[in-house]
């Protein structure tokens, strides 16, 4: 499962995305940024000029939700 959610990430390296991030107790937060680097169990997406760090697991579980802008 991480290794198709990996290469569906690939396609969206270094383009803009839009992100919906659930930060629980009813918390979202939608923001723009790009994903910069891929590894084997985490990624990086760069938000304000901010590097976040997120896990292939989040995307499983829903705790971000990506598209493509």
């Amino acid at each position: 499962m991480i290794e198709i959610i990996k290469e569906e990430l690939s396609k969206y390296k270094d383009k803009d995305v839009e992100i919906l991030i659930n930060e629980g107790r009813s918390k979202k937060r939608k923001e723009k940024g790009k994903i910069k680097k891929l590894y084997n169990r985490t990624f990086i997406i760069e938000i304000n000029g901010i590097n976040n760090s997120f896990s292939y697991s989040d995307v499983i579980t829903k705790t971000i939700i990506m598209k493509l802008l």
